[in-house]
């Protein structure tokens, strides 16, 4: 069984949303593998595919719910997305790298199939977009890159009961994120045992 790895590019303030808008087109080519089979979601790809410049020894693959325009190099991928993408898992070979998509890195979240998240934390504020969840993500490694990104590796750890999801704000230079909800705690009664 391989591993997929999420690649994301994400401000200081937290933000991983729509980085065209905080980043120049240029930096979002460092999220692309030397090697190794490719993800992108439908719109990841109509925005960015044609500038990404991508490697000749990658396979890329499009996961898309509608019709895309095929560009050369490419394969879309068809049928029910979480059964194609876990017999994709199950095949032997190098990592599966989903780059940049959202929708489709929360519906392999929720689905339990990303195994890393490789975010490229770049020295912007973006201000205002979606902040990314890293409540269940555990650092495993960090280093520093050129021009002052910051590249830091996390393993994902799924709970083993699913937690309702709260509202999250950004905390902190690096984007870390805080709860304003708290799961309520209700006491549970103690065992009988019977004598």
């Amino acid at each position: 069984m391989r591993n997929i790895v999420a690649r994301l590019c994400m401000s200081e303030d937290g933000i991983v949303e729509r980085p065209e808008q905080w980043l120049p087109r240029a930096a979002l080519g460092q999220l692309m593998p030397a090697s190794g089979t490719v993800l992108f979601g439908r719109r990841t790809f109509e925005r960015y595919a044609g500038s990404l410049g991508v490697p000749q020894h990658t396979r890329n693959l499009v996961v898309a719910s509608r019709p895309v325009v095929a560009r050369p190099g490419t394969e879309m991928l068809q049928g029910e997305t979480r059964r194609v993408l876990t017999a994709l898992k199950s095949v032997p070979g190098e990592e599966l790298h989903v780059i940049g998509s959202l929708t489709l890195i929360r519906s392999l979240l929720k689905w339990r199939l990303i195994d890393e998240v490789s975010l490229l934390v770049h020295p912007v504020a973006a201000g205002r977009g979606t902040l990314l969840d890293r409540r269940q993500l555990r650092l495993i490694s960090m280093c520093a890159r050129d021009g002052g990104v910051l590249e830091a590796n996390y393993r994902v750890r799924y709970a083993a009961t699913a937690v309702p999801s709260t509202t999250l704000m950004s905390d902190g230079r690096w984007g870390g994120t805080r709860s304003r909800d708290r799961v309520a705690s209700t006491p549970r009664p103690a065992a009988r045992t019977h004598a």
